[in-house]
C-alpha cells in the first residue's frame, strides 16, 4: 500500500491519465470494446483505492461501495443481455456503504438520529407510492430501483451538506446522480414521448454517451475521494517534550520555543528557575 506522498502522488497521476483515456474510448468505440472499455472504468477505481487502502472504516466502506459498482456494472455493461435485478440490487448495497460514510461523518448523536428517520421515512414514503402507483405492474425491479435511487438522493443532500469534510466524495455522487438521470429520462422517453418531442430530444443526446459523461469521472472521483498527500504530523513525546524543556528553556521570558517538536507559545509557571506546564 502507498504511505509516502511522493507515491500518492505519481500513482494519483497515473490513475487519472489513464481515467482521461478511458473516458475518450467510452465515447469513440461501440460494441463489446466500449463495453470492455466502460467497465474498465468502474475496475480501476476500485483498485486504486484498494492500493491506498487504510485501515479506516471510510477505505473499507469505500471499497466495499465500488466492489458491489463493479459487480452492478457486470450484470449491466458485460453480460449480454443485461439482467437487471442482481444489478440494483449490488447498486442498493453500493448507496448503503456510501450512506454509512456519511453517518459516521455526521456529528452529534440528535443529528444522527435525524438522519436515520427522514432516511427511513423517505425510503418507506417512495416503497409505498411505487406500490400504489404501478399497482399490479408493481415488481421486485421496481421497488429495489426506487430503494436505490431514493439511497442515491439522499446521500447527494446529506454529502452536499457535508461538503467541507468530503468534496470530491460529494460531487461524485452528484455526478452519479446525473447519470442515473440522464437514464431514466431515455427510458421514459422511450415509454411515453412521442413525435417531435421524442425526436427533439434524441438529437439533444445524440453525438455523445451522455450516461458515462457523468458515469467515468464520478468513479473516478469516488475512487480518489479518500487519497490524503499529507503526511500525518507526530505529536511530541512527553520524553521529548521535557528534554527540549531542559535543552531550550527561556528562564525569565514566560515563552517555551521548542520547534522541533513542534510545541510554541506554551504559557509556563517559574517555580525555583525551573518551569511547569499549567
Amino acid at each position: 500500500m502507498l504511505k509516502n506522498k511522493k507515491s500518492k502522488i505519481i500513482a494519483l497521476t497515473c490513475f487519472l491519465t489513464i481515467q482521461a483515456v478511458l473516458f475518450v474510448l467510452v465515447q469513440a468505440t461501440k460494441g463489446e470494446i466500449n463495453d470492455a472499455v466502460s467497465f474498465a472504468v468502474v475496475v480501476l477505481s476500485a483498485a486504486f483505492m484498494l492500493l491506498c487502502f487504510e485501515r479506516s472504516k471510510n477505505y473499507v466502506l469505500m471499497q466495499i461501495g465500488l466492489v458491489c459498482t463493479i459487480f452492478a456494472d457486470l450484470f449491466l455493461v458485460v453480460i449480454d443481455p443485461m439482467i437487471q435485478l442482481p444489478a440494483m440490487f449490488f447498486f442498493s448495497g453500493t448507496q448503503i456503504c456510501y450512506f454509512l460514510r456519511i453517518y459516521f461523518a455526521t456529528e452529534g448523536k440528535k443529528e444522527k438520529l435525524i438522519h436515520l428517520i427522514l432516511r427511513a421515512s423517505l425510503i418507506i414514503a417512495v416503497q409505498i407510492t411505487t406500490v400504489v402507483v404501478l399497482k399490479e405492474k408493481t415488481d421486485a425491479l421496481s421497488l429495489v430501483s426506487m430503494f436505490y435511487y431514493t439511497n442515491l438522493v439522499l446521500n447527494v443532500i446529506f454529502a452536499l451538506i457535508h461538503f467541507k469534510k468530503m468534496p470530491l466524495f460529494a460531487i461524485g455522487l452528484v455526478l452519479f446522480l446525473l447519470c442515473d438521470t440522464i437514464i431514466g429520462l431515455d427510458i421514459m422517453a422511450e415509454s411515453y414521448i412521442t413525435g417531435k418531442a421524442l425526436e427533439t430530444f434524441n438529437s439533444v443526446l445524440t453525438g455523445l454517451n451522455w450516461a458515462w459523461v457523468f458515469y467515468a469521472p464520478s468513479q473516478a472521483l469516488l475512487g480518489i475521494s479518500l487519497l490524503k498527500l499529507k503526511n500525518k504530523r507526530k505529536s511530541p513525546t512527553m520524553s521529548g517534550f521535557f528534554l527540549h524543556i531542559k535543552n531550550e528553556m527561556l528562564v525569565g521570558t514566560g515563552v517555551l520555543d521548542c520547534p522541533k517538536c513542534c510545541v510554541q507559545g506554551i504559557k509556563m509557571y517559574e517555580i525555583k528557575s525551573i518551569y511547569v506546564d499549567i
